[in-house]
């Protein structure tokens, strides 16, 4: 796998970034985008805010594709949306991860125990606002996303999103809808939402948000500011969330 990234900025991302950090997220992105990309077997940082995870991470084809047709002082399980976006964390936390994620991707599980121990040791300090980039070449990504959205949308976002990591072989249509009705949804209305693929232009427009910003993998992450691919170790967290201001909030 090819381990070439960028991620550069854009006017829909750093908008979006603008709006939870001010100047400060679109100048560190635009910073990410004149960075040398570099290729590591190893987490190794490059000259500008981005670090690559070596492997631990999915990249889009070079031929594109499609995308398929808390604990402790944490914040509580479903916390409200943040323009759209789920949200696990308060409003006012002063440090904000943005997180480009795909929940059939083995990365992007794979980094969900670490940002756990993130929430569980900074608690209210921390929100992680949650973006959809299901990869074209995993089939049962965008059903999945569809189906966390028709579970946002019954307040249950983060519940659904836990289970379908913890499942990862069950994304099929109909496990999708065992695992609401395990969840106690009200399954007529969410089974009508799938099927209706009610959410799809949502998820399409996280996706071309990142896309338009040259994310090109998954699991993605803008931690206030400043970029990282791939399955991060706790470090690399506590390393960005400790850099900042404690009294930071956006």
């Amino acid at each position: 796998m090819s381990m070439f990234v960028r991620v550069a900025s854009s006017a829909m991302l750093c908008a979006f970034l603008s709006s939870l950090w001010g100047g400060l997220a679109t100048r560190a992105v635009q910073a990410a985008a004149s960075a040398t990309s570099i290729a590591h077997d190893t987490a190794v940082e490059s000259r500008g805010p981005i670090l690559l995870a070596g492997g631990d991470w999915e990249q889009v084809p070079a031929s594109g594709g499609n995308a398929a047709s808390g604990t402790g002082a944490a914040a509580t399980d479903d916390s409200s949306a943040n323009q759209g976006h789920p949200q696990r964390g308060p409003n006012g936390a002063p440090i904000t991860i943005v997180e480009f994620s795909d929940f059939q991707c083995p990365y992007c599980r794979q980094a969900e125990p670490t940002l756990k121990e993130v929430r569980n040791k900074y608690g209210d300090r921390v929100r992680i606002v949650y973006m959809d980039f299901p990869l074209g070449f995993h089939p049962q990504a965008m059903g999945a996303a569809l189906a966390a959205r028709c579970a946002d949308e019954q307040g249950r976002f983060w519940a659904y999103h836990d289970a379908l990591f913890a499942s990862q072989s069950g994304l099929s249509t109909p496990a999708l809808k065992v695992l609401a009705a395990r969840l106690s949804l009200d399954t007529a209305s969410f089974d009508s939402c799938l099927d209706q693929r009610k959410y799809e232009s949502t998820v399409l427009s996280d996706k071309a948000e990142g896309k338009n910003a040259n994310v090109t993998g998954t699991p993605t992450f803008v931690v206030n500011g400043n970029a990282f691919v791939g399955a991060q170790p706790l470090s690399t967290f506590e390393s960005a969330i400790d850099a900042a201001p404690r009294s930071s909030s956006r």
